[in-house]
């Protein structure tokens, strides 16, 4: 592994190496992964198709799981097979061409996942805390916003190619990250940057908001209960109650799957690779990470009633009355 590591990015053998995991096992989280990108394209693309075509789930809120879904559909095209195929052929196929698009797609789906995240969180917080300006949160805000935060996301992205840090292959050798295993200064700087500012200050923001959230609407209900609350209905507030709990199990599961490899990486960081997580780890790690792409839109599947009643009332249309039955066999 360590010869590997050394050689130049510009020496052939550095991508054609072998991956110094047990290929067996590596392979089994390959073949998963790929089956994730085809269960990925098809969740995210449905859910996609479904926020374009109704216009009730095009609601502000939902305007940001709209982005994340988007990328995740990106991710599950782009970022899953390549690292998917590589795994089950236990070395990397794509050369430095793929590697860069493995690292910038992989960088640019988890960055503008967990600040879209923390973008609906603080929406859902406001309306909450500021019931009287609910209808300042307006849809074309709510785009603007999505579209602050990719490109916010997008700049972050572009900073390895601008010479702070780099992308590299990670120590696994079948997919591609940022280079968080060497230790001087502007690889090293780079890495603990965004571990606090794309993981650590996120986390924060989305605890304290979705807690202020929860509080807000609990005193609301008592304070219905007591005939004090006049702003939101006891329907609303059963509303809202249950988009949080949507929105706190999708992000649950952003930071479950994403959490053992932002450790393994810390890990790295400060004992040094040869000393740090084993690359079979790793490369786990990192495999778990990206299948992030197919639970998102899952978990949002899973928990949101606004989307489960749009599919059974589209389910009951589209379902032939006895009548229309009775009439197509006339015609």
């Amino acid at each position: 592994m360590s010869e590997l590591t050394n050689l130049s990015s510009d020496d052939s053998l550095f991508w054609n190496g072998p991956a110094p995991v047990n290929c067996d096992v590596i392979r089994v989280f390959g073949i998963y992964l790929c089956i994730s990108s085809f269960i990925g394209i098809i969740c995210n693309g449905s859910l996609l198709y479904s926020f374009i075509r109704y216009k009730d789930l095009r609601s502000p809120s939902n305007i940001f799981v709209m982005f994340i879904v988007g990328m995740g559909l990106l991710a599950s095209c782009t970022l899953l097979p390549l690292t998917g195929t590589s795994s089950i052929y236990c070395q990397w196929l794509y050369n430095r061409g793929g590697c860069f698009l493995d690292g910038i797609i992989g960088f640019l789906y988890g960055c503008s996942s967990v600040y879209l995240l923390c973008a609906v969180s603080i929406s859902r917080c406001y309306i909450i805390i500021r019931p009287l300006n609910a209808n300042k949160v307006t849809l074309e805000k709510c785009i603007i916003a999505s579209c602050g935060v990719v490109l916010i996301s997008f700049l972050w992205t572009m900073m390895p190619l601008m010479g702070w840090n780099e992308y590299t292959m990670d120590l696994g050798r079948t997919s591609c990250c940022i280079n968080w295993y060497d230790n001087r200064p502007v690889y090293l700087s780079f890495t603990i940057v965004i571990f606090i500012f794309i993981y650590c200050i996120p986390l924060i923001i989305l605890i304290v908001t979705n807690t202020i959230t929860m509080i807000g609407l609990k005193r609301m209900r008592e304070n219905i209960e007591r005939g004090l609350q006049l702003t939101f209905s006891q329907r609303r507030i059963e509303m809202e109650r249950r988009i949080l709990r949507s929105i706190t199990i999708t992000t649950c599961g952003f930071f479950i799957t994403w959490t053992p490899y932002s450790i393994a990486v810390l890990f790295s960081i400060f004992r040094g690779p040869d000393y740090g997580t084993p690359p079979i780890i790793t490369s786990i790690c990192s495999i778990f990470a990206k299948s992030s792409a197919i639970w998102i839109p899952l978990l949002y599947m899973g928990t949101s009633t606004q989307f489960r009643f749009r599919l059974v009332n589209h389910a009951a249309v589209d379902q032939p009355t006895a009548t229309n039955r009775v009439t197509a066999t006339q015609q």
